[in-house]
């Protein structure tokens, strides 16, 4: 079984693993908003690539199989399978407790090679499966799972770059969060970009903004307190599919008139696709305001000193 290299060098790789049934093709359809492939999602085979545009950057996203042949295979081949990882993402199923001791024992076998080819990519752990509406007695069920976890990969003294996450398909922002917050550790100006939000909240005067990619990133986002937070965080996963639909269903040239616009309990939730680059992939901000519209004056600066950021001329 071959594996073919990346042709170039200009891109950052993210690995996805762990045992199969874990939930991690799931997590990328939902990044995909194709929530209607949930039901026929067979097993992966062998490893499943695709590669997209993240802020200016390339990044290759590699899909493990985790049925046992397949991981026997990655350990033998670890050099070619692992060689230039920047980002390792190790999605574990909580709720299959049979399975807890062996999807550890994976986790440790894979950073052992690591450790062997001295490599040090930042592994996050994905408690998956983590849903919300179950009830007590497995959600205690589920709390010592993790507990678990937690303490035996504690056990990885020499390891220090392990982080961890509670995801779950049911809440789409558990996801969204974290992989935007694990994408951006990868763009050096996440922080140039947080600023133009922050000057963009102080003269539009919303209450809340988030700034997304194509692929439901959140690139950056401010919220007035956490109820819209909340409500941002709910709505524009909703938003981009409602988006995609309507991207099927006609074509607006016009960019002023590309939006969507809610009125709940006096607030105004807009959400607007725009491009940095002609022809490029698009991004869409979503924010909470007292009006039913943005200002395109203020709007256009921001687009402006994002498509700077991003381009370096800032």
């Amino acid at each position: 079984m071959a594996f073919e290299e990346e042709e170039t060098t200009n891109i950052r790789k993210v690995v996805f693993v762990g045992l199969d049934n874990a939930g991690k093709s799931s997590i990328i359809l939902s990044l995909l908003r194709e929530i209607s492939k949930f039901a026929m999602i067979k097993p992966t085979r062998n490893v499943e690539r695709r590669t997209f545009e993240f802020l200016g950057m390339n990044i290759s996203e590699w899909d493990l199989g985790g049925h046992e042949r397949y991981r026997k295979l990655y350990l033998e081949k670890a050099e070619l399978i692992f060689r230039g990882t920047d980002i390792l993402i190790y999605v574990i199923d909580v709720q299959d407790y049979e399975r807890i001791t062996e999807s550890y024992k994976y986790l440790k076998d894979i950073i052992d090679k690591l450790t062997e080819m001295k490599l040090e990519p930042p592994i996050h752990i994905f408690f998956h499966k983590n849903d919300l509406e179950l009830v007590e007695s497995i959600k205690l069920k589920i709390n010592d799972s993790i507990s678990f976890l937690e303490g035996k990969i504690g056990d990885f003294q020499n390891y220090h770059k392990i982080s961890f996450y509670k995801t779950t398909v049911f809440d789409f922002s558990s996801i969204i969060n974290a992989i935007s917050e694990i994408l951006l550790s990868l763009f050096p100006r996440s922080k140039v970009i947080e600023r133009a939000i922050q000057g963009y909240v102080n003269i539009a005067g919303v209450e809340g903004v988030e700034l997304i990619d194509d692929n439901s990133i959140i690139i950056s986002s401010w919220y007035k307190d956490d109820d819209i937070k909340e409500k941002l965080n709910s709505l524009s996963p909703y938003f981009l599919r409602l988006n995609d639909v309507f991207k099927k269903l006609d074509n607006i040239e016009d960019e002023e008139k590309n939006h969507i616009i809610v009125e709940r309990h006096e607030k105004f939730f807009i959400f607007k696709q725009f491009l940095l680059i002609k022809g490029a992939t698009p991004y869409y901000i979503s924010t909470c305001t007292d009006e039913p519209f943005l200002n395109q004056y203020e709007f256009n600066a921001l687009i402006n000193l994002l498509r700077g950021i991003i381009s370096h001329e800032v």
